[in-house]
C-alpha cells in the first residue's frame, strides 16, 4: 500500500503543471477608407489601427496581485502623434510598457503609460473622430498649456484609488516628457504632475482634471484643467459633454488662455448606433475659432466586429476640409 502510494505521488509529481502567472494577448484591427476634401486637392487614403497588447497577472502571497503591460500599435495615415510622443508606437513597447500593482488599495503603475486625463478626454468625450479634442494644440502659445497632448510618457508614476461609493481619483506624475530627453533621471525635469477625478450613479458620469507641468515644449509653467459629464437614458440614447482650459507661461512672465468644448451624443437602437458631435476651440491671438462637425453611423456585424461610416467638417481655422469614410474595427 505504501509503495503504491509513493508510484502515485511520483506520477502526480511528474504530471502537475507547475503554477503559471496569468498571461493575456488582447488588441484591436481597424481599417479605414477616407476621402479626403480640401480647397487644393481631394485624395484618397488608406487609415489603418492594428494594436496587439500583452499583459500579465500574478497573484501574491499578500492577497496584491503584480501586473505588467506591453504594447504596440502599427498605424498609417493620419496618426495625429504629438512630437513629443518620443518612441514610436509602432516600436515593440513603444505604445505601452508598465509594470505594477493592484489591490484593494487601489493600483499603482510606473513605466511608459498614457496620461489619466488624456484617456478620459479621447473616450468618452473624443469618441467619433474627434482626437483634437485632447491631442491637437492648434499651433497657438497658449494651447502650449493643453498637457494632454503629450499623452504618452517614458516614465511615469500613476496611482489609481478603488471606487468608493461610485467616486475614484488618480494621481499620476511624468518626468522627462520633452522629446529626445527621455532620460527618466529627474523627478523635476520637465515634468507634468496629472489630478483626475471620476464619479458615476447610474446612467450619470461626472469626471474632472487639473493638470500642471514645467518646462513642457519650451520653458515656462503650464496648466490644464477640464470639467465633463456623460449621462445614457433607458431608450438607448447617451450624451456627453466637456469643457477644457488651458494656460501657457510666455515672455516676460504673462500668460496666454485657450479653451476646447465638445457636445456629442449616440443614439443606440437594434444592432447600429448614431454619433454625431460639435467641437470648438479658442485661444489668445488665435486667428479665428475652431469648428469641427461630426457625424457617424455604426452597425455590428458581431460581437467583436463593426462597421461604420463617418463624416466630418472643419471650417477653415480648423484646417478647412471635409472628408468622408468608411472602416471597420474588429477587437480581441
Amino acid at each position: 500500500m505504501f509503495k503504491r502510494a509513493l508510484i502515485a505521488a511520483a506520477v502526480a509529481a511528474a504530471v502537475s503543471a507547475p503554477a503559471f502567472a496569468d498571461v493575456s494577448i488582447t488588441g484591436s484591427m481597424e481599417m479605414n477608407f477616407m476621402v479626403v476634401d480640401t480647397d487644393a486637392a481631394t485624395t484618397h487614403e488608406l487609415d489603418r489601427g492594428l494594436q496587439i497588447d500583452f499583459s500579465g497577472s500574478d497573484k501574491l502571497d499578500s492577497g496584491s496581485s503584480l501586473i505588467w503591460k506591453v504594447s504596440q500599435k502599427i498605424t498609417s495615415g493620419n496618426t495625429n502623434n504629438h512630437s513629443d510622443s518620443y518612441l514610436s508606437q509602432q516600436a515593440w513597447g513603444g505604445r505601452e510598457g508598465w509594470v505594477g500593482f493592484t489591490g484593494d488599495w487601489g493600483t499603482f503603475k510606473l513605466g511608459r503609460q498614457f496620461l489619466n486625463s488624456y484617456l478620459t478626454l479621447d473616450w468618452p468625450y473624443g469618441q467619433g473622430g474627434n482626437w483634437q479634442l485632447a491631442e491637437n494644440n492648434w499651433f497657438a502659445p497658449a494651447a502650449a498649456g493643453k498637457l494632454t497632448a503629450h499623452f504618452l510618457n517614458g516614465a511615469s508614476a500613476n496611482y489609481v484609488s478603488p471606487s468608493f461609493g461610485g467616486f475614484s481619483f488618480g494621481v499620476q506624475h511624468s518626468w522627462d516628457v520633452k522629446a529626445g530627453n527621455q532620460n527618466g533621471v529627474d523627478l523635476g525635469d520637465n515634468s507634468i504632475t496629472d489630478l483626475s477625478a471620476n464619479y458615476s450613479a447610474g446612467s450619470l458620469g461626472l469626471n474632472a482634471g487639473y493638470l500642471f507641468g514645467s518646462d513642457v515644449g519650451s520653458k515656462g509653467d503650464a496648466s490644464q484643467w477640464y470639467v465633463g459629464a456623460t449621462y445614457g437614458f433607458d431608450f438607448g440614447l447617451n450624451l456627453r459633454a466637456l469643457y477644457t482650459g488651458y494656460s501657457k507661461d510666455v515672455n516676460g512672465g504673462a500668460s496666454q488662455d485657450g479653451f476646447d468644448w465638445i457636445v456629442g451624443g449616440t443614439y443606440s437602437f437594434g444592432k447600429s448606433f448614431v454619433k454625431a458631435s460639435y467641437h470648438g476651440a479658442d485661444a489668445d491671438n488665435l486667428a479665428g475659432s475652431r469648428s469641427i462637425a461630426s457625424v457617424e453611423y455604426g452597425y455590428s456585424l458581431s460581437k467583436n466586429t463593426v462597421g461604420y461610416a463617418r463624416y466630418q467638417w472643419r471650417n477653415k481655422e480648423a484646417g478647412d476640409l471635409q472628408y468622408g469614410m468608411v472602416g471597420v474595427w474588429t477587437g480581441f
